[in-house]
Protein backbone atom coordinates (compact mmCIF):
# COMPACT_ATOMS: atom_id res chain seq x y z
CA UNK A 1 0.00 0.00 0.00
CA UNK A 2 2.85 2.40 0.81
CA UNK A 3 4.49 1.73 -2.56
CA UNK A 4 1.12 2.24 -4.29
CA UNK A 5 0.75 5.67 -2.64
CA UNK A 6 4.29 6.61 -3.71
CA UNK A 7 3.53 5.62 -7.32
CA UNK A 8 0.22 7.50 -7.41
CA UNK A 9 1.71 10.71 -6.02
CA UNK A 10 4.96 10.55 -8.01
CA UNK A 11 3.97 11.01 -11.67
CA UNK A 12 7.45 12.25 -12.63
CA UNK A 13 8.99 9.02 -11.33
CA UNK A 14 6.45 6.95 -13.26
CA UNK A 15 7.28 8.91 -16.43
CA UNK A 16 10.98 8.30 -15.83
CA UNK A 17 10.40 4.56 -15.46
CA UNK A 18 8.34 4.46 -18.65
CA UNK A 19 11.10 6.39 -20.44
CA UNK A 20 13.68 3.78 -19.40
CA UNK A 21 11.53 1.08 -21.00
CA UNK A 22 10.98 3.16 -24.15
CA UNK A 23 14.66 4.08 -24.68
CA UNK A 24 15.69 0.48 -23.93
CA UNK A 25 13.24 -0.78 -26.54
CA UNK A 26 14.46 1.83 -29.03
CA UNK A 27 18.19 1.03 -28.76
CA UNK A 28 17.49 -2.71 -28.82
CA UNK A 29 15.44 -2.33 -32.02
CA UNK A 30 18.09 -0.21 -33.72
CA UNK A 31 20.86 -2.54 -32.53
CA UNK A 32 19.16 -5.67 -33.84
CA UNK A 33 18.45 -3.98 -37.19
CA UNK A 34 22.08 -2.86 -37.38
CA UNK A 35 23.33 -6.41 -36.77
CA UNK A 36 20.94 -7.84 -39.37
CA UNK A 37 22.03 -5.49 -42.15
CA UNK A 38 25.66 -4.67 -41.27
CA UNK A 39 26.73 -7.24 -38.70
CA UNK A 40 28.07 -6.65 -35.18
CA UNK A 41 30.63 -3.85 -34.80
CA UNK A 42 32.31 -1.80 -32.09
CA UNK A 43 30.68 1.30 -33.60
CA UNK A 44 27.22 -0.18 -33.14
CA UNK A 45 27.97 -1.46 -29.63
CA UNK A 46 29.35 1.93 -28.61
CA UNK A 47 26.32 3.76 -30.02
CA UNK A 48 23.88 1.46 -28.21
CA UNK A 49 25.57 1.76 -24.82
CA UNK A 50 26.30 5.49 -25.08
CA UNK A 51 22.80 6.43 -26.32
CA UNK A 52 21.12 4.25 -23.71
CA UNK A 53 23.26 5.48 -20.80
CA UNK A 54 23.31 9.19 -21.68
CA UNK A 55 19.56 9.31 -22.42
CA UNK A 56 18.63 7.65 -19.14
CA UNK A 57 21.05 9.75 -17.07
CA UNK A 58 19.64 12.92 -18.64
CA UNK A 59 16.02 11.95 -18.09
CA UNK A 60 16.62 10.78 -14.51
CA UNK A 61 18.34 14.07 -13.69
CA UNK A 62 21.66 12.38 -12.92
CA UNK A 63 24.34 15.07 -12.90
CA UNK A 64 27.83 13.57 -13.24
CA UNK A 65 30.96 15.40 -12.08
CA UNK A 66 34.07 13.55 -13.24
CA UNK A 67 37.68 13.62 -14.30
CA UNK A 68 39.01 12.27 -17.62
CA UNK A 69 39.58 8.56 -18.16
CA UNK A 70 43.21 7.58 -18.90
CA UNK A 71 43.85 7.36 -22.63
CA UNK A 72 44.61 3.69 -23.22
CA UNK A 73 42.87 1.46 -25.76
CA UNK A 74 42.63 -1.96 -24.15
CA UNK A 75 41.49 -2.20 -20.54
CA UNK A 76 39.14 -3.65 -17.97
CA UNK A 77 37.20 -0.97 -16.06
CA UNK A 78 36.63 -1.83 -12.39
CA UNK A 79 34.25 0.48 -10.49
CA UNK A 80 32.93 0.15 -6.98
CA UNK A 81 29.25 -0.79 -7.00
CA UNK A 82 26.58 1.28 -5.24
CA UNK A 83 23.39 0.97 -7.29
CA UNK A 84 21.70 -0.03 -10.55
CA UNK A 85 22.34 3.62 -11.45
CA UNK A 86 26.03 2.68 -11.82
CA UNK A 87 25.13 0.75 -14.98
CA UNK A 88 23.62 3.81 -16.66
CA UNK A 89 26.58 5.98 -15.61
CA UNK A 90 29.22 3.55 -16.87
CA UNK A 91 27.31 3.09 -20.14
CA UNK A 92 27.13 6.86 -20.63
CA UNK A 93 30.79 7.56 -19.83
CA UNK A 94 32.57 4.38 -20.93
CA UNK A 95 30.44 2.33 -23.35
CA UNK A 96 31.92 -1.10 -22.70
CA UNK A 97 30.90 -4.74 -22.56
CA UNK A 98 29.68 -5.49 -19.05
CA UNK A 99 30.26 -8.64 -17.03
CA UNK A 100 27.00 -9.45 -15.28
CA UNK A 101 25.29 -12.21 -13.36
CA UNK A 102 23.53 -14.98 -15.29
CA UNK A 103 20.15 -13.68 -14.06
CA UNK A 104 20.42 -10.65 -16.38
CA UNK A 105 19.06 -12.67 -19.28
CA UNK A 106 15.71 -12.87 -17.45
CA UNK A 107 15.32 -9.06 -17.28
CA UNK A 108 13.20 -7.12 -19.81
CA UNK A 109 15.24 -6.85 -23.06
CA UNK A 110 17.89 -8.96 -21.28
CA UNK A 111 18.73 -11.54 -23.94
CA UNK A 112 18.74 -9.15 -26.90
CA UNK A 113 20.52 -6.52 -24.82
CA UNK A 114 23.32 -8.99 -24.15
CA UNK A 115 23.62 -9.70 -27.86
CA UNK A 116 23.92 -6.09 -29.04
CA UNK A 117 26.18 -4.88 -26.21
CA UNK A 118 28.58 -7.85 -26.22
CA UNK A 119 27.85 -8.29 -22.50
CA UNK A 120 29.31 -11.32 -20.73
CA UNK A 121 27.28 -13.44 -18.30
CA UNK A 122 28.96 -15.42 -15.55
CA UNK A 123 27.83 -18.03 -13.05
CA UNK A 124 30.31 -17.58 -10.20
CA UNK A 125 29.45 -21.01 -8.78
CA UNK A 126 30.93 -22.83 -11.77
CA UNK A 127 34.65 -23.00 -12.59
CA UNK A 128 33.86 -23.65 -16.27
CA UNK A 129 31.83 -20.44 -16.37
CA UNK A 130 34.80 -18.46 -14.99
CA UNK A 131 37.09 -19.90 -17.67
CA UNK A 132 34.52 -19.04 -20.34
CA UNK A 133 34.29 -15.52 -18.87
CA UNK A 134 38.07 -15.07 -19.02
CA UNK A 135 38.11 -16.09 -22.68
CA UNK A 136 35.17 -13.80 -23.49
CA UNK A 137 36.82 -10.81 -21.78
CA UNK A 138 40.08 -11.38 -23.65
CA UNK A 139 38.22 -11.72 -26.98
CA UNK A 140 36.21 -8.53 -26.33
CA UNK A 141 39.29 -6.44 -25.51
CA UNK A 142 41.11 -7.79 -28.59
CA UNK A 143 38.18 -6.54 -30.70
CA UNK A 144 38.68 -3.07 -29.22
CA UNK A 145 35.73 -3.29 -26.84
CA UNK A 146 36.75 -2.59 -23.22
CA UNK A 147 35.07 -4.57 -20.45
CA UNK A 148 33.49 -3.35 -17.21
CA UNK A 149 33.59 -5.65 -14.21
CA UNK A 150 32.37 -4.82 -10.67
CA UNK A 151 34.95 -6.48 -8.38
CA UNK A 152 32.76 -6.33 -5.24
CA UNK A 153 30.32 -8.72 -6.94
CA UNK A 154 27.28 -6.92 -5.53
CA UNK A 155 26.16 -3.42 -4.55
CA UNK A 156 27.45 -2.01 -1.27
CA UNK A 157 26.51 1.22 0.53
CA UNK A 158 30.05 2.01 1.65
CA UNK A 159 31.47 4.42 2.59
CA UNK A 160 34.44 2.66 0.97
CA UNK A 161 34.52 -0.78 -0.69
CA UNK A 162 33.82 -4.27 0.57
CA UNK A 163 36.31 -7.13 -0.08
CA UNK A 164 36.85 -7.79 -3.79
CA UNK A 165 36.24 -11.13 -5.49
CA UNK A 166 39.41 -12.94 -6.51
CA UNK A 167 38.14 -14.17 -9.88
CA UNK A 168 38.06 -10.70 -11.44
CA UNK A 169 41.74 -10.18 -10.79
CA UNK A 170 42.81 -13.66 -11.78
CA UNK A 171 41.25 -12.96 -15.16
CA UNK A 172 42.96 -9.56 -15.49
CA UNK A 173 46.33 -10.94 -14.36
CA UNK A 174 46.20 -14.03 -16.60
CA UNK A 175 45.14 -12.05 -19.69
CA UNK A 176 47.65 -9.23 -18.93
CA UNK A 177 44.94 -6.64 -19.57
CA UNK A 178 45.40 -3.32 -17.66
CA UNK A 179 42.77 -2.41 -15.06
CA UNK A 180 41.41 1.13 -14.73
CA UNK A 181 40.01 1.68 -11.20
CA UNK A 182 36.86 3.82 -11.02
CA UNK A 183 35.26 5.40 -7.94
CA UNK A 184 31.53 6.21 -7.89
CA UNK A 185 30.18 8.36 -5.05
CA UNK A 186 26.59 9.60 -4.74
CA UNK A 187 25.87 12.89 -2.99
CA UNK A 188 22.75 11.28 -1.52
CA UNK A 189 23.88 8.06 0.14
CA UNK A 190 20.32 6.73 -0.11
CA UNK A 191 20.81 6.41 -3.88
CA UNK A 192 22.67 3.20 -3.02
CA UNK A 193 20.53 0.13 -3.73
CA UNK A 194 21.45 -2.58 -1.26
CA UNK A 195 20.07 -5.39 0.86
CA UNK A 196 16.56 -6.69 0.26
CA UNK A 197 15.24 -3.43 -1.14
CA UNK A 198 13.26 -4.00 -4.35
CA UNK A 199 14.04 -2.12 -7.54
CA UNK A 200 10.60 -0.47 -7.81
CA UNK A 201 10.48 0.60 -4.16
CA UNK A 202 13.94 2.16 -4.39
CA UNK A 203 13.32 3.76 -7.78
CA UNK A 204 10.08 5.45 -6.72
CA UNK A 205 11.60 6.54 -3.41
CA UNK A 206 14.77 8.07 -4.88
CA UNK A 207 14.10 9.12 -8.46
CA UNK A 208 11.60 11.90 -7.70
CA UNK A 209 14.41 14.39 -7.14
CA UNK A 210 15.01 16.97 -9.89
CA UNK A 211 18.75 16.24 -9.77
CA UNK A 212 20.83 13.38 -8.36
CA UNK A 213 24.52 14.27 -8.08
CA UNK A 214 27.18 11.64 -8.62
CA UNK A 215 30.95 12.06 -8.51
CA UNK A 216 33.13 9.83 -10.67
CA UNK A 217 36.90 9.51 -10.44
CA UNK A 218 39.08 7.39 -12.72
CA UNK A 219 42.38 6.15 -11.34
CA UNK A 220 45.69 5.27 -12.97
CA UNK A 221 45.86 2.02 -14.99
CA UNK A 222 47.18 -0.97 -13.02
CA UNK A 223 48.92 -4.04 -14.47
CA UNK A 224 50.43 -7.05 -12.68
CA UNK A 225 50.71 -10.77 -13.34
CA UNK A 226 50.24 -11.36 -9.58
CA UNK A 227 46.47 -11.16 -9.10
CA UNK A 228 46.78 -10.45 -5.35
CA UNK A 229 48.95 -7.38 -5.97
CA UNK A 230 46.64 -6.26 -8.76
CA UNK A 231 43.64 -6.67 -6.47
CA UNK A 232 45.22 -4.74 -3.60
CA UNK A 233 46.44 -1.85 -5.77
CA UNK A 234 43.04 -1.51 -7.46
CA UNK A 235 41.22 -1.56 -4.12
CA UNK A 236 43.66 0.94 -2.61
CA UNK A 237 43.11 3.36 -5.49
CA UNK A 238 39.31 3.11 -5.38
CA UNK A 239 39.17 3.49 -1.59
CA UNK A 240 41.53 6.48 -1.73
CA UNK A 241 39.45 8.16 -4.47
CA UNK A 242 36.21 7.48 -2.59
CA UNK A 243 37.68 8.99 0.58
CA UNK A 244 38.75 12.10 -1.35
CA UNK A 245 35.30 12.44 -2.93
CA UNK A 246 33.56 11.99 0.44
CA UNK A 247 35.72 14.62 2.12
CA UNK A 248 35.40 17.08 -0.76
CA UNK A 249 31.59 16.83 -0.83
CA UNK A 250 30.57 16.57 2.80
CA UNK A 251 28.41 19.71 2.70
Amino acid sequence: MKLFRIIVFSPIVLLRLIFILIISGYVVTVGLAWIKFFGFSRKMQQWVMSTWGKSICFFLGIRIIRNAIPEIKNFILMPNHRSYLDIFIVAALTPSAMVAKEELKNWPFGKVGIKITNSILVDRSEIRSLIKTMNAIEASVKKGIPVTLFPEGTSYKGPLTKPFKNGSFKIAADTKIPVIPMAIHYKDENDAWVGNDTFLAHFFRQMGKPVSKVFVQYGAPVSDTDYKKLQQETKNQIDMMLQQLIEANRN
